[in-house]
């Protein structure tokens, strides 16, 4: 059993931590620049040391104990508290510096409304001595990644409010339902269709939106799959036997070399928001409401229209 914490044990519960974030042994093996075997000699030097096991991995996947799931929440509480305590001793040297952590949803470089590059360059003018850690992770993770406090912020889609959670407007994106060049609605895409045409063929599902959050003409279509992120959607559209909603700034590479076209997009498209999510400003530190400040800053103020999932599409 732990009695102290050494050196020895803040590394092996950040390699826990790296462990469990990349969802699995293999999996971690690019984050941490290390063999699968020594991953699993160091999480089987951190179980000896803490006299518990932490995870089982085998064929059926990768997947916490109870006793993981409880080490794996102290362990964000300590690393919290170690950033934390930088960032005071920063200020006392009248520095602002520490580490950052922001969690991003993925594909999100591709739309050209998010500055999050020119955000960091001018953070770095201001702190120069800080460290930034990004970690791309589907919507639902981005969240999640927040309110646990393995993030300081996240940035992405949310059609559903946490609680616990602040969120400032961002930027907007377009969405629009397309299909495959494989798909019997191409070569009339994308205005030669009839609605019936489109709801007769099978749809993929956005499984990080739940059915009450839809816009109303997707509640209609006919689900034969699902995919808890984007580049999951592209490829069941791009099988040809099923249709998808998609941020445009994703699919404008594949409409662009013509392997996907939208559907009626100016009866079926809308916009949605992206918004930052962060804890209220109550708990954040000195550090990322500098962060904040200048993320907001390099964005234009989204207008006063709720551009929220569905919520100027009408069908």
């Amino acid at each position: 059993m732990l009695t102290s914490i050494a050196d020895v044990d803040l590394r092996l519960l950040r390699v826990f931590e790296t462990v469990t974030r990349c969802g699995g042994f293999a999996a971690a093996q690019s984050a941490l620049n290390v063999s699968q075997a020594n991953i699993s000699m160091q999480m089987k030097q951190l179980e000896e040391r803490l006299g518990v096991v932490l995870c089982h991995r085998g064929r059926s996947g990768f997947w916490l104990t109870e006793e993981g799931k409880a080490v794996l929440d102290a362990c964000h509480v300590l690393f919290r508290s170690i950033d934390e305590f930088r960032a005071v001793v920063s200020a006392t040297a009248g520095t602002v510096s520490g580490r950052l952590h922001l969690s991003i949803v993925d594909n999100s470089i591709f739309n050209e409304n998010f500055s999050l590059a020119s955000a960091i360059h001018n953070f770095k003018e201001q702190s120069p001595n800080s460290e930034i850690v990004i970690n791309v992770a589907a919507t639902n993770d981005v969240e999640q990644m927040v309110l646990d406090g393995s993030c300081d912020l996240g940035v992405g889609f949310f059609p559903a409010r946490r609680q616990g959670l602040t969120y400032h407007s961002l930027y907007t994106s377009g969405m629009n339902l397309y299909c495959g060049d494989r798909s019997p609605l191409f070569d009339r895409a994308p205005n030669e269709l009839a609605l019936e045409d489109v709801l007769a063929e099978e749809h993929a599902a956005r499984a990080y939106v739940s059915n009450a959050q839809l816009p109303h003409f997707e509640k209609k279509l006919s689900v034969g799959a699902s995919a808890a992120n984007i580049e999951g959607l592209m490829m069941l559209i791009l099988s040809g036997k099923y249709t998808a909603y998609l941020p445009s700034h994703y699919a404008e590479n594949w409409t662009r070399s013509d392997r996907i076209r939208p559907l009626l997009p100016d009866q079926l498209g809308y916009k949605c928001l992206y918004e930052v999510a962060t804890k209220p400003k109550r708990n954040q530190s000195e550090l990322l409401e500098m962060f904040m400040e200048t993320l907001l800053g390099v964005h234009e103020p989204v207008a006063s229209v709720d551009y929220r999932i569905g919520s100027d599409l009408s069908i």
